[in-house]
């Protein structure tokens, strides 16, 4: 007896993007799916383990990230294969129901069109003995979940349209593979595609049937009222990231650099900085720890903390690659495509921070970054001035209240109104990303007031309490956010109250 060929699936799992790609191969022979774009990684890999890369496969055109497909393809020789109904611009092979990438000894990858998150979705199914045993689906199909409408990547086509795509790709195609077809999705918990409810990477059909909503729902009302209603905001960097995908994004060089680093030494860094014909649209970001920020920064720029957890529920799955937080996804989300950056980080991580602005299609934004990070010393002479802040320990926060301090949730308001954790009691919500537009009813509804503030475990409030800081206000944030306010206040974070909104929120 012949045991069936038996092909091997290998995962890349990106934390700080919760992007999740995959290297299918068999006897020499690989295709890469869903790559993102710094892939040296790719190319070091398949050189240790001795494939040759057949094809590059994208399941769709991605919104949240710019993929490497272009590169990995320029620097093999392989394929790029994209879903006919995407209408990429760049050079591929476009794919359509039932086209195949064989392997040999009756392994292979089928296409099958899965329309829904966008009309041009493709999953790839691995066949081997004869038997479906695979799917890789993209951002169709997530554990205990599903993609929802993709405005951004399929504009001109209405979320019913898609919705209802989505339901005949559930009904009709995906819940017909075999039970025990393992499904591969592009990304895990944390993503800012989807609100996903488990932080599992891979599932099966079977399990997916007992488990996820989109399976259950049979009825098709209830099915399309599910995945529409409530859905999340689009970062402003999505459509800068389906552009550059739809395009062809401009190949990096083999050390995963967008271009040449722009490090400037400090003089050159501000002398540019402040020549700015228009420095109110300059964005100014210091991507150091929140307490090496408070304890002394530029003023005007603002804190991205570069490795703070930034939301995401990281995996930890062996073999894959971590990154610490999602640092690039929120500034993709804040920051306007075509804004100019002047970027401070921590000494030696340069080069991080370019490439990891570069995955969200941002690295040519950056004007400068400061060579050999911050010193407050060089800094005194450039006019801009030196600003510190303090932080609060959670077990500091009444007092602060006692005294009149505002405290402010920059947390969503769906986290705010949570029937699970709650708000701090007598908290207002502003979610971080209207801050910026929120600061006149800030003004006029608390004049004079100093502002606290904290979001669930740090990053956000990081970033709020810099926005105030910049914009004139007085504020500090809450050491390790709501999580450290629940055990060191577990009786005032018991309030579920819906009162506390500025303003109409949509987040």
């Amino acid at each position: 007896i012949v045991s069936p060929a038996m092909a091997e699936v290998e995962t890349y799992y990106l934390g700080c993007l919760a992007q999740a790609s995959y290297l299918v191969h068999y006897k020499g022979v690989g295709v890469l799916i869903d790559p993102r774009r710094d892939g040296q990684l790719y190319l070091d890999h398949l050189a240790d383990i001795n494939v040759r890369l057949k094809a590059v496969v994208l399941t769709h055109l991605h919104a949240d990230f710019v993929a490497g497909h272009a590169d990995i393809s320029a620097a093999t020789g392989a394929p790029v294969f994209i879903g006919k109904n995407c209408d990429a611009r760049s050079p591929h092979c476009p794919v359509i129901e039932g086209d195949r990438l064989g392997f040999g000894d009756g392994v292979f990858l089928e296409a099958i069109e899965t329309p829904g998150h966008t009309m041009g979705c493709i999953t790839w199914l691995l066949t081997e003995g004869g038997t479906v045993t695979q799917a890789f689906t993209g951002d169709t199909l997530f554990v205990g979940s599903i993609g929802p409408p993709d405005l951004v990547a399929s504009m001109g086509t209405s979320v019913e349209a898609l919705a209802l795509a989505m339901y005949d790709t559930v009904h009709s195609k995906l819940k017909k593979l075999p039970d025990a077809c393992v499904v591969h999705p592009c990304h895990g918990a944390g993503s800012p595609c989807c609100s996903l409810p488990s932080d599992k990477l891979s599932s099966t059909i079977g399990e997916e049937k007992a488990n996820n909503q989109a399976f259950i729902l049979e009825e098709k009302p209830l099915f399309l009222s599910f995945l529409t209603k409530g859905q999340p905001s689009t970062p402003a960097y999505f459509l800068g990231c389906v552009s550059l995908n739809k395009t062809g994004p401009p190949l990096l060089a083999a050390s995963g650099a967008c271009q040449l680093l722009p490090l400037m030494q400090t003089a050159e860094f501000f002398h540019r900085l402040t020549n700015c014909p228009s420095l109110d649209s300059v964005y100014k970001l210091d991507t150091r720890e929140a307490g090496d920020f408070a304890n002394s920064h530029v003023s005007g720029f603002l804190n991205f903390p570069m490795s703070n957890k930034g939301g995401v529920n990281e995996l930890t799955p062996d073999k894959n690659e971590m990154h610490e937080g999602n640092f690039a996804v929120w500034v993709g989300r804040m920051v306007a495509m075509d804004v100019r950056m002047f970027v401070i980080t921590a000494p030696g991580r340069e080069r991080e921070v370019f490439t990891r602005l570069g995955r969200v299609g941002m690295c040519n934004n950056v004007e400068g970054i400061l060579d050999g990070g911050f010193q407050e010393q060089m800094v005194t002479y450039t006019g801009l001035g030196v600003a510190r802040n303090t932080r609060l320990q959670p077990s500091e926060v009444p007092k602060a209240q006692e005294s009149g301090e505002v405290i402010l949730d920059v947390r969503t308001r769906n986290e705010f109104v949570c029937q699970k954790n709650g708000h701090l009691a007598g908290a207002y919500s502003a979610p971080v990303f209207e801050l910026q537009s929120l600061a006149p009813e800030l003004r006029k509804r608390f004049p004079g007031k100093s502002f606290v503030v904290y979001c669930r475990g740090g990053f956000r409030s990081a970033v709020a309490s810099s926005i105030l800081q910049a914009a004139g206000f007085t504020a500090t944030d809450v050491v390790g956010g709501y999580a450290a306010l629940q055990q060191a206040l577990p009786e005032q974070t018991k309030n579920f109250e819906t009162e506390g909104f500025l303003v109409e929120s949509t987040q």
